[in-house]
């Protein structure tokens, strides 16, 4: 059955922390200005659209606060045949940290987000933890399909097994990339290989089933942006099962209750919010350690979007402290 609501005016959260109101407003009107500019050709932009995604995110004001606050060191290399992001922080990795290593998958929908979200994903993480983040540059819809971006992950994986020991090792992503951590998870236990110390998802978890926050988060998004998600093709998920584990890991108890210890967090205003929850009772009722962190009032990724938001920071520290403390409990004598 479904619900007819009226329609009603959304405040801003008065739970949100000091001055971050303002930052989001400042967020929002910086969107509607990007989305309004999209609709009119410029010749100075790139034909081809992930070397403009890069050169509008370069450009952008939220990533020269994020370079200046998070200084860093990237290098771009292949692993296994696939193009990484390597991030070491200028200040020099913790002497805890010398043989410990984090492994990104970034979001952006399977569609986007190479060079970009990478970098405002893993820059605060291997700062504010002092360790070094690879990030996986997965192949992409259109021109590719599942499981490309899950197999790229795992050949990425494989490869750093060779420098770190799996309990030295920890995964983390936002939105299509904590899906695809996920899916890896899923792939890593049907290989064989052992998993690493701990995954962390981000706005986004082990389902891809409409929830609550697809319905209310979409609204929003269209609200503030005009964007309609609903109109979006998930094009990288054509012709792939969606019943299988392979594609929604939640789907199977058996893979789901082998994951490692797991950190998930999202906010009130996320549209995959639903996800993360999911995720998070499934894990708990596998007897699978969890944790769930959320914040109030704030749309999906804002930890991407606004990095001087109070709460981005919170949540990347978080981040941080939930793998130094199953890296020392995996290290434990």
């Amino acid at each position: 059955m479904t619900t007819h609501c009226p329609a009603f005016d959304l405040p801003d959260s008065e739970l949100l922390s000091e001055g971050s109101a303002t930052i989001v407003s400042a967020h929002r009107e910086r969107i509607k200005a990007l989305m309004a500019q999209a609709t009119q050709p410029n010749p100075d932009t790139p034909s081809d659209p992930r070397e403009a995604e890069r050169q509008q995110c370069y450009e952008s004001e939220p990533y020269q606060q994020l370079i200046q606050d998070y200084p860093v060191d990237i290098h771009i290399e292949d692993r296994a045949g696939v193009p990484v992001e390597i991030f070491t922080p200028k200040n020099g990795i913790a002497p805890d940290n010398k043989n410990r290593l984090l492994v990104n998958i970034h979001g952006g929908g399977f569609m986007g987000g190479s060079r970009t979200l990478s970098r405002l994903e893993s820059i605060p993480v291997a700062v504010l933890g002092q360790i070094k983040v690879i990030s996986v540059d997965y192949r992409m819809a259109p021109e590719h399909r599942h499981p490309a971006a899950r197999d790229d992950a795992f050949a990425v994986y494989q490869a750093c097994l060779q420098d770190y020991a799996p309990e030295q090792i920890g995964v983390f992503g936002s939105s299509a990339g904590a899906y695809t951590t996920a899916q890896l998870m899923v792939h890593l236990q049907e290989q064989g290989v052992a998993l690493p110390a701990a995954v962390a998802m981000i706005a986004g978890g082990a389902f891809r089933k409409v929830g609550d926050s697809m319905v209310y988060g979409s609204a929003l998004v269209k609200a503030v942006t005009g964007y309609d998600l609903n109109s979006s093709k998930d094009a990288y998920f054509e012709g792939s099962d969606r019943n299988s584990p392979a594609v929604t890991p939640g789907l199977s108890d058996t893979l789901m209750a082998g994951f490692p210890p797991a950190f998930l967090a999202a906010s009130t205003r996320d549209y995959l919010l639903s996800s993360v929850i999911a995720t998070h009772r499934k894990l708990i009722n596998l007897d699978v350690p969890a944790e769930l962190h959320l914040w109030d009032g704030l749309d999906h990724i804002f930890h991407c979007n606004m990095p001087r938001l109070t709460e981005s920071e919170e949540l990347h520290q978080r981040t941080v402290t939930f793998f130094n403390r199953h890296f020392a409990a995996s290290s434990a004598p």
